[in-house]
């Protein structure tokens, strides 16, 4: 593989494949970069299934509402841990309800990618993913969306109250657990934002950008994908009650009681993920 020559120092800090997408501030020697690089080439290898994993992740998010056409994205930490399969966008993309899996981009953390995907590139808010898994090593699987539903409820200052309980255990629980807001409305694409909004969201595996979107993690893709869906119907729920008038919380001897109960040994994701994937099938 070649490699092209570096044409000013300022440079020094990006990949030699074009689409690295997240701003930094420091720099490397180039030659200890082009062997970081190489290295990474070498070792790093494409799952064909997680790629289909991530696919599907856009797919069915993208049906349920919560993508608007070619913006947002998912990824999955790759098996090596140290790079990521994260769905590309440039001129071959198609949109997120119609992703597939050679839409999807082999990438390190810092945003390059680590093969040729001709007319994808990683996403300018690549840095979201890579930043996360740097920063928490249990997360297998990052989702940023755009729930019209969050960004009313975020700009219109709608809490995201528990005002159901057995109707959806899950999304009453991240009421009750309290959803973190990161208040600026820009798109996120420097590792310095990334880390303004990880304040923001501390350990937490979800995140309101107030008039923007989410940032929802998981201890895998699955995990984080029906997540996301849980809190965008937390949100639809709220905001329809808002329209109702004074809608109230669950009483909090319910709260309580919900929070006291064991959960279930050997409970997961995989029955919802499977309804989801038969469900984005059928539509």
């Amino acid at each position: 593989m070649r490699f092209p020559r570096p044409r000013c120092k300022r440079e020094i800090n990006r990949s030699p494949f074009k689409g690295s997408s997240c701003s930094k501030g420091s720099t490397v020697e180039w030659g200890a970069a082009i062997e970081n690089l190489k290295s990474k080439i070498k070792n790093g290898k494409r799952d064909s299934a997680l790629a289909k994993t991530v696919a599907l992740s856009c797919r069915i998010l993208a049906k349920l509402g919560l993508f608007k056409e070619t913006t947002g994205h998912v990824s999955a930490r790759s098996r090596d841990r140290r790079t990521m399969m994260i769905r590309g966008r440039g001129r071959a993309e198609s949109g997120l309800i119609y992703t597939r899996p050679n839409n999807i981009v082999l990438s390190d953390f810092e945003g390059a990618p680590l093969e040729r995907r001709s007319g994808l590139k990683t996403p300018n808010e690549a840095c979201i993913h890579g930043e996360l898994y740097k920063a928490r090593p249990e997360i297998g699987g990052v989702v940023h969306a755009h729930p019209p539903t969050i960004v009313l409820t975020s700009m219109a200052g709608i809490e995201l109250r528990p005002i159901f309980g057995g109707y959806d255990p899950q999304g009453m629980r991240l009421a009750v657990n309290g959803i973190p807001i990161y208040e600026s409305s820009l798109t996120l694409h420097t590792v310095e934002q990334v880390h303004e909004m990880l304040k923001a969201m501390g350990d937490s595996d979800v995140c309101v950008l107030r008039g923007h979107g989410i940032v929802v993690v998981g201890a895998t893709l699955e995990e984080a994908t029906v997540r996301a869906i849980k809190l965008d119907h937390l949100a639809q729920m709220n905001l329809q009650a808002a329209t109702l008038g004074q809608v109230p919380s669950i009483s909090q001897q319910d709260i309580d009681g919900f929070l006291g109960r064991r959960r279930a040994k050997g409970r997961s994701v995989e029955p919802l993920w499977r309804y989801y994937g038969e469900w984005e099938k059928r539509n």
